[in-house]
C-alpha cells in the first residue's frame, strides 16, 4: 500500500497458512514485531514499522522465507 508514514502496511493472502495471523506468529517467532489490524477492519494486513536499513532487510527476507513456503 502507499504510504507516507514511517510504516509498512503489508495485505497478506486470505489462505490460512499464509494470512496475516500466521504472518504474525511468523514474524514474532523470528523477533520481528508486527501490528494485527483487525480493528481497523483490515484483519489481512499487518503493520510493520521502518526501522533501520538492515532491520528491514532481515523483515523482507523472512517475509520471503514465510511467502515461499506456500
Amino acid at each position: 500500500m502507499p504510504s507516507q508514514g514511517n510504516f509498512l502496511l503489508v495485505r497478506f493472502p486470505d489462505a490460512p497458512a499464509h494470512n496475516a495471523d500466521a504472518g504474525f506468529e511468523f514474524l514474532k517467532q523470528r523477533g520481528i514485531i508486527a501490528r494485527k489490524m483487525g480493528g481497523y477492519h483490515l484483519g489481512h494486513s499487518l503493520r510493520i514499522t521502518i526501522g533501520t536499513g538492515d532491520e528491514m532487510r532481515q523483515t523482507a527476507a523472512a517475509l520471503a522465507d514465510f511467502l515461499g513456503s506456500r
